[in-house]
């Protein structure tokens, strides 16, 4: 160094700053290389994803009705295959791959026939497959969809709690309650404590629907799903992701009633969620009540709506439907909730058979339950959704 940058005046600091200020630059250079490898290395120790980052849905079925592997295949989940062409398959859809992996650690052996719940009506005879039965099934875009087999089958039968008469020449009650999976303790509080022939509407939004489905199916509940569709204050009152909407083509809401669909199998039907618009549209409606048709299943209108037109159009399509006759919990307290069971019994005295809908909450759960026990001494018969169904207009 120059002899007067020790000797002028701060020489000496002058050159210790430089000195600092090469240490610095080298050290933070250092700092952040070894950040960077220690990033790395925690990376692939601590995170799994062979996928690479891309998308990825697993999907969690119950074990299905046995199938053979030909020889020399590996044993995997096959649809049933005979002699006859098969029909080809709506754009983006295929058979379930043979890969599929289906479980369910709750999945009842394929002998089940369901156990009663407590005031179950033994004059019903009724049992749900508690198994699922993959020929009903194709692999959709977002998951697997239910579909009318070769044979002719439909989830709305296979998956019925409904077996045998079912006190046809008594008044029959069909209850179905909605909202179940958004919230885990009023969801099992339906399942254990209410009759087997109440069915069950899951919402597709839940944390646990596969497992809280599953365990419903074990109890010999039936199923239904229910399908946001859009209300006359939208976007105010929201139903949720993918809702339905009279402002979309035809094609959009088919993609929203796929993801909707895929959420979770083995029901026997779709329940709309709100909806007082989309059901008053004819245009928006029909070819949603046409796919149902289609795939096997029934629909019930909530009867929230006296503008719907669902009965119309299912009985020109072919679609087997049924109405709400009563929305049993409207005023969420008890006198006005048995007030309504009251009169569904009357409702199903004049015309043999009356529906009426209720919510997960506490209250209706705890009215119903009381309710049921009653029935059977009163000569009125506890049915599923599904027996309810008839070909629209009611």
């Amino acid at each position: 160094m120059a002899a007067d940058d020790l000797t002028s005046p701060g020489g000496f600091w002058q050159v210790w700053r430089k000195r600092l200020s090469r240490v610095t630059v080298l050290g933070s250079l250092l700092v952040l290389t070894g950040a960077l490898a220690l990033f790395v290395v925690g990376w692939l120790i601590f995170v799994d994803d062979p996928h690479g980052g891309e998308p990825v849905v697993v999907v969690a079925l119950d074990h299905p009705t046995a199938i053979q592997a030909d020889s020399g295949d590996d044993l995997g989940i096959r649809p049933t295959v005979d002699s006859r062409e098969a029909e080809p398959l709506p754009s983006g859809h295929s058979q379930p791959p043979a890969d599929i992996v289906i479980s369910d650690p709750l999945a009842a052996p394929s002998n089940y026939t369901g156990s009663a719940s407590p005031g179950a009506s033994p004059a019903s005879g009724g049992t749900v497959q508690a198994s699922l039965d993959t020929s009903l099934l194709e692999s959709g875009p977002y998951g697997p969809l239910p579909v009318i087999d070769r044979d002719g089958r439909r989830a709305a039968e296979v998956y019925s709690a409904a077996r045998g008469t079912i006190g046809e020449d008594r008044p029959r009650i069909a209850i179905l309650i909605g909202g179940m999976g958004l919230s885990t303790t009023a969801t099992e509080a339906a399942i254990d404590r209410l009759p087997r022939e109440v069915t069950l509407a899951f919402a597709p939004y839940g944390d646990e629907t596969d497992r809280l489905t599953g365990r419903a199916r074990q109890a010999g509940h039936e199923l239904a799903l229910q399908v946001p569709l859009e209300p006359y204050d939208y976007p105010d009152n929201d139903p949720g992701p993918h809702t339905l909407l009279t402002g979309l083509s035809v094609d959009q809401n088919r993609d929203r009633l796929h993801w909707v669909m895929s959420r979770f199998t083995g029901y026997v039907g779709i329940v709309n969620y709100m909806g007082a618009r989309f059901t008053a549209s004819d245009q928006s409606l029909r070819p949603m009540l046409g796919e149902l048709r289609d795939r096997g299943l029934i629909y019930v209108d909530d009867g929230s709506s006296s503008r719907s037109v669902a009965g119309r159009i299912a009985s020109e399509v072919g679609l087997p439907f049924a109405k709400a006759d009563i929305v049993v919990d409207a005023v969420p307290a008890r006198a006005d909730i048995d007030a309504q069971l009251a009169r569904l019994e009357d409702i199903a005295r004049q015309k043999g058979v009356a529906v009426g809908v209720a919510s997960g909450l506490p209250i209706a759960i705890d009215a119903i339950d009381a309710w049921a026990d009653g029935l059977q001494g009163k000569g009125i018969v506890l049915i599923p959704a599904s027996a309810a169904a008839s070909g629209g207009e009611t």
